[in-house]
C-alpha cells in the first residue's frame, strides 16, 4: 500500500515559491508588453520652407563649456559594469581633464553625488534590455520610470517609451543607438517627440541614425559621451564630449542651449586604440580648439574655429549626401541651395579632433514648430486589448479546470491503490 502523504522537505517548498515568483515575473513582463497602445504614424517629410534656422547664429564664441552626460559609477555591487568607478574618482579624473560638467548616469538610478553643486544635472540611463540594448539617457530627470521591455521592441514600444520618459525628464536621448542595433536606422524615420541623440559613443557612432532622422524632418541635436564604465582605465575617458554654449553652469541655461542646438559633439580620433596617459589626454583636452563662427549670411553658411586651419570640412545634406568638401582652410563656406532641406557640418580640425555641428534646417516661418508623427490608434488598441483579455481569461480558465481535475484523479488512484 502507498503512502498518501509523503513528507515534503525544504526543497519542495522552495521550488514552489520560486515557481510562483517566476510566474509572477512572467505575468509582469506580459503586462508591460501587452499594455502598450498601438501607435499610428503620419508620413514623415523633409524640412521645407523659406526660413533657415541656424542654431549657432547668436552664439558667443567665448562661452563654450565641456560637458559629459554618460558615465557609470559602482552600483548594484558592480553588476552593472561600473565596477571600479567611485564617484570621488570620477570627480578627480574629469577635473584633471578640465571638463566643466561630468554627469553620472547610472542604470535605473539617479545618483545624488554632487547635488549641492551649481552644475548638478540629475540623470540616469534607462533600460534593462538584455538582447538589444534599446536604452535612453534621461537628462534633467525628476524620477526613475521603472517599466521597460526586456526583450525585443517594435516601433510602437520605442515611441511609447520615449513619450513616457519625456514626461519625467527634460530630455530623453537615445543612447548608443547603433550598439546591438537597439535602435534600427529605419526606426529614426518614424520616431519623434525628442530633441537629442547620442551621435558619438565609444560603442558605436550613430551618424546614419542622425541623418535618417534629419532627412525625415526630425530636428535632432548631437551629443558626444564617453559612456565610461571603469574610470580607472585611461582608455575609457576623454574619447568624446559635448561642447555647450552657455553663459554659466546653471542647469536651466544649459537646458535652454541644448534645446536650441547651441552645442556640438566632439570625437577624439584613435585615443581608444592608441594608449595615452591621463596627463597627455588632459593636455590635448585643455587645448581643444573650439567653434568660433557658424554664421548664416544670406544663404551662405560660414564656418571657422580657433585653429589656424581646419584639415577638412564637410557639408552634408539630405539622406547623408556629401554637398561640399574643403581642405586646409581657415574659413569654410557653403551656399545653401533651395532644395537643401538641411545642412550639417562635420569638421576634422587637425587629424585628432572631429566636430559634429548641428544642422541648419528649413521651416515655413521664423517660429520653429516641430512635427510629431505619432498618435495612438485607439480602435486598434482596444481591439488588441480585447483579444489579449479573452486569451488570458481562456488560459486562466483552462488552468483552473486542470487544477480541479487533478484532485479527482488523485482520489481515483488512491481508491485503486487501497483495493490492491
Amino acid at each position: 500500500m502507498r503512502k498518501n502523504n509523503p513528507h515534503k522537505g525544504f526543497w519542495f517548498y522552495f521550488g514552489r515559491v520560486m515557481a510562483c515568483l517566476g510566474i509572477a515575473l512572467l505575468l509582469l513582463i506580459l503586462f508591460v508588453y501587452l499594455s502598450v497602445p498601438t501607435y499610428s504614424f503620419k508620413e514623415p517629410r523633409p524640412f521645407e520652407g523659406e526660413y533657415l534656422y541656424n542654431p549657432y547664429q547668436d552664439m558667443n564664441p567665448s562661452q563654450w563649456k565641456k560637458y559629459h552626460f554618460h558615465c557609470h559609477s559602482r552600483k548594484y555591487f558592480g553588476l552593472t559594469n561600473g565596477r571600479k568607478s567611485k564617484e570621488t574618482t570620477i570627480d578627480s579624473v574629469y577635473q584633471v581633464l578640465g571638463y566643466d560638467h561630468y554627469g553620472i548616469s547610472d542604470y535605473m538610478s539617479i545618483n545624488k553625488h554632487g547635488a549641492e553643486r551649481e552644475d548638478y544635472i540629475p540623470a540616469y540611463e534607462h533600460g534593462y534590455g538584455l538582447i538589444r540594448k534599446t536604452h535612453q539617457i534621461c537628462i534633467g530627470a525628476e524620477k526613475v520610470y521603472w517599466p521597460d521591455f526586456l526583450f525585443m521592441q517594435n516601433i510602437s514600444m520605442k515611441q511609447h517609451m520615449i513619450n513616457k520618459l519625456g514626461e519625467r525628464c527634460r530630455f530623453v536621448m537615445p543612447a548608443h543607438a547603433s550598439f546591438t542595433k537597439g535602435y534600427k536606422v529605419s526606426d529614426m524615420k518614424w520616431l519623434s517627440n525628442y530633441r537629442l541623440i547620442e551621435v558619438v559613443n565609444p560603442y558605436g557612432n550613430a551618424i546614419e541614425h542622425w541623418d535618417m532622422a534629419l532627412s525625415n524632418g526630425h530636428r535632432l541635436y548631437a551629443l558626444g559621451d564617453d559612456d565610461t564604465h571603469n574610470i580607472n582605465k585611461t582608455s575609457e575617458v576623454c574619447l568624446n564630449l559635448t561642447m555647450v554654449n552657455t553663459s554659466d553652469l546653471h542647469p536651466e541655461h544649459v537646458y535652454e542651449s541644448l534645446d536650441k542646438g547651441l552645442c556640438y559633439a566632439v570625437e577624439f580620433d584613435n585615443w581608444y586604440h592608441h594608449p595615452m596617459t591621463l596627463d597627455e589626454k588632459a593636455t590635448q583636452a585643455r587645448t581643444l580648439p573650439h567653434l568660433t563662427r557658424a554664421e548664416l549670411v544670406g544663404d551662405t553658411l560660414f564656418i571657422e574655429t580657433s585653429a589656424a586651419t581646419m584639415r577638412e570640412v564637410k557639408f552634408i545634406g539630405q539622406d547623408g549626401k556629401m554637398l561640399k568638401t574643403e581642405e586646409n582652410v581657415a574659413t569654410a563656406y557653403y551656399v545653401i541651395q533651395p532644395d537643401d532641406s538641411y545642412v550639417r557640418t562635420q569638421i576634422n580640425v587637425n587629424g585628432l579632433q572631429h566636430f559634429y555641428l548641428n544642422p541648419v534646417t528649413r521651416h515655413p516661418t521664423s517660429i520653429v514648430v516641430d512635427r510629431r508623427l505619432d498618435q495612438i490608434n485607439w480602435s486598434q488598441t482596444i481591439l488588441y486589448w480585447l483579444v489579449y483579455g479573452v486569451a488570458l481569461v481562456a488560459f486562466a480558465w483552462y488552468l483552473f479546470k486542470k487544477a480541479k481535475e487533478k484532485p479527482k484523479r488523485c482520489k481515483l488512484k488512491n481508491r485503486i491503490s487501497i483495493g490492491y
